[in-house]
């Protein structure tokens, strides 16, 4: 586990992750940081969304020396009644997100949070080419997003009976891949084969840049030659994961 750590006015706080996911941490507490010049983030109610997920501070004492943890919706389980010290999902999530937004140059994110709903056609969940595409929220709490088969024949006449409304925090269930997306704008078409992203569309059907796994696990190989070349690892800069990069 990853311990990150920082001192908001004058309190200790403490981040915990099982990937040294920094970028998202530190952006993270300099976001807690700032909120504290406009609230008491230690009042034991406060709870804040940050992007994709909800946080909130827990008060510790360990050998007399009293910190705060960050805690998040435990996303894996039930985000509306658990909680869990374990920042690396939301944090996975958050650098995914940013990645996109970024590589696609979205000035204006449309956010969506874990909470918000998605319309899923049952057919989808288990297919191996689907889409997503996101069409104007008709309520609070309705994220705007379908996610349906590709070049569906019966697309627009599927019954009540096909369809299936589901958080979107449950994605992490069927289709991970698309959590990446889910800050895009209204009239985005993102195109996935099984958990992979294929294709990314603006409302103008302009083609979007995003990064493929391929892209990942080169930038990973890079990072781990180039740490390997300052410690003179000659083993490790020739070696070349397949996990996914999980530090932007």
């Amino acid at each position: 586990m990853v311990t990150f750590e920082t001192e908001i006015n004058n309190k200790k706080v403490k981040l915990y992750s099982n990937a040294p996911l920094k970028n998202a941490a530190t952006a993270l507490l300099r976001t807690l940081n700032q909120l504290s010049e406009q609230t008491n983030i230690f009042n034991p109610t406060f709870a804040v969304n940050y992007g994709w997920a909800r946080y909130f501070l827990s008060k510790r004492t360990e050998k007399n020396n009293v910190f705060y943890v960050v805690q998040t919706a435990d996303y894996e389980n039930d985000p509306f009644k658990l909680r869990t010290d374990d920042c690396t999902s939301a944090l996975i999530v958050q650098n995914m997100q940013v990645d996109t937004n970024m590589k696609a140059k979205i000035e204006n994110p449309e956010p969506t949070i874990f909470s918000d709903t998605i319309l899923v056609l049952k057919e989808a969940i288990s297919a191996k080419d689907v889409y997503m595409n996101r069409s104007e929220p008709t309520k609070n709490g309705d994220s705007g997003w379908y996610f349906g088969l590709l070049n569906d024949e019966n697309e627009g006449n599927h019954t009540n009976e096909e369809l299936v409304t589901v958080h979107s925090y449950e994605l992490m269930k069927f289709r991970g891949e698309a959590l990446r997306v889910l800050q895009m704008p209204v009239g985005t078409v993102a195109v996935f084969h099984e958990n992979t992203m294929t294709a990314l569309v603006d409302k103008d059907d302009n083609s979007l840049e995003f990064t493929t796994a391929d892209d990942r696990k080169r930038a990973i190989a890079q990072r781990k030659a180039a740490e390997a070349a300052q410690t003179g690892d000659a083993d490790n800069a020739l070696a070349v994961p397949d996990a996914e990069n999980k530090e932007n």
